[in-house]
């Protein structure tokens, strides 16, 4: 394995986010937001916030659509403001991969200041209405229901500010790999709230190539002819363990397929927005064996630390 990074220039999905959101500013997974240039203060003065969605891909499914009915931010002094669409926002997050994106609240007002949260409203309840739902890779629809005990998981608790004539732009990626569970003996596919958010203008990503050895080891369990079970998982901080999704505080943050590129023969992947800080990446040829309600055991190929830098892409291969 070898690790490199050099500078990224603009892709065209970050270009078209700018022109969206116009200036942008940073997140981290824990951190604080806050908007580039201008003042944040009292002073009676606006900017205005835009909110993405994109999605880190899974095996199961072919669509996952999932209704979007609003979307709440809290002050740090005063109620909460609440957007409530006039109708609900439809999107199929597996369109969403690759560093796509798609706009769920577009540039709106808000007062200057610092804010404690911000939460996503979803339709998806197990009521015969198919609002959110999956579309499995056997044709099968199937309502999509966020577990009574995870609503609170849509609640992004990072902090952000708005100042007077910025914008501040915030993607969010819904982990389908780690929200998607069929809960055995229950009625519908559970989505659990797998949220990661980060920002347009502060942010690096990861790529490498993979060695198809790798890939053919005897304990695999992928599908190679179907270009499935084999993917990257990102785990906060350097030195970490890999594991597999279980639902806890050691999951990785983000999954990535890898996939062939049969133009180039080889097989490859990349892992979009992630925000500057310290990483350990592993490769895994099992991904199609892992319940994201329980410990599979997975094996996990040479864990490597992994520095995130803004605007840099990080070369991370496996061979």
């Amino acid at each position: 394995m070898r690790t490199e990074q050099h500078y990224c220039p603009d892709s065209p999905q970050g270009l078209r986010m700018r022109m969206v959101a116009g200036l942008v500013v940073i997140l981290g997974s824990l951190g604080l937001i806050s908007a580039c240039d201008g003042s944040s203060g009292a002073d009676g003065g606006t900017g205005s916030l835009v909110v993405a969605m994109t999605d880190a891909p899974v095996h199961s499914a072919a669509e996952v659509w999932v209704a979007f009915s609003g979307v709440t931010v809290k002050p740090e002094s005063g109620p909460p403001i609440d957007f409530d669409f006039s109708e609900p926002r439809s999107m199929d997050l597996l369109t969403l991969t690759n560093g796509e994106t798609e706009v769920l609240l577009d540039a709106e007002g808000l007062p200057v200041g610092r804010y404690e949260w911000l939460s996503l409203h979803v339709n998806a309840e197990f009521d015969g209405v198919m609002d959110s739902y999956v579309l499995t890779d056997t044709g099968d629809e199937i309502e999509l229901r966020v577990p009574s005990g995870a609503q609170s998981g849509l609640r992004l608790v990072s902090g952000f500010t708005i100042t007077t004539n910025q914008t501040t732009s915030l993607v969010i990626d819904w982990d389908l790999r780690q929200a998607l569970v069929n809960p055995v003996g229950q009625p519908g596919w559970f989505l659990r709230p797998a949220l990661r958010i980060s920002d347009m203008a502060r942010y690096g990503t990861i790529s490498g190539i993979v060695d198809e050895g790798l890939l053919l080891d005897e304990s695999c369990s992928n599908d190679l002819g179907r270009d499935l079970g084999n993917a990257v998982y990102l785990y906060e901080g350097h030195g970490v363990t890999p594991s597999d999704i279980t639902g806890g505080d050691s999951d990785p943050i983000v999954t990535g397929n890898v996939s062939l590129n049969v133009d180039e023969d080889r097989y490859e992947y990349r892992l979009h927005f992630v925000s500057p800080g310290d990483y350990t990446i592993a490769l895994t040829c099992q991904a199609l064996d892992d319940d994201p309600e329980v410990d599979d055991g997975l094996d996990f190929v040479a864990p490597t630390d992994v520095t995130v830098i803004d605007g840099e892409v990080h070369t991370v291969n496996f061979d």
